[in-house]
């Protein structure tokens, strides 16, 4: 789901997230491994909307406009 998210922002979002360095792949597995706050190799509706809630990244992410 985050590969999908990552690949549907557009330029401009792209540009502030890649302030820290990382790769794509990077990023995701960055994000993930948050997300999973049980450690289960998966992320539970509650967990995603708590991540959500808390990480300005993945709320930007979220905010992507798909008409462009």
């Amino acid at each position: 789901m985050l590969q999908a998210i990552y690949k549907m922002v557009g330029t401009v979002i792209m540009m502030r997230m890649n302030q820290d360095g990382l790769t794509p792949q990077q990023r995701v597995d960055k994000i993930f491994t948050k997300m999973d706050k049980d450690k289960d190799d998966q992320i539970s509706l509650e967990e995603f909307k708590e991540a959500a809630k808390s990480d300005p990244s993945i709320v930007l992410l979220l905010q992507c406009d798909m008409q462009k």
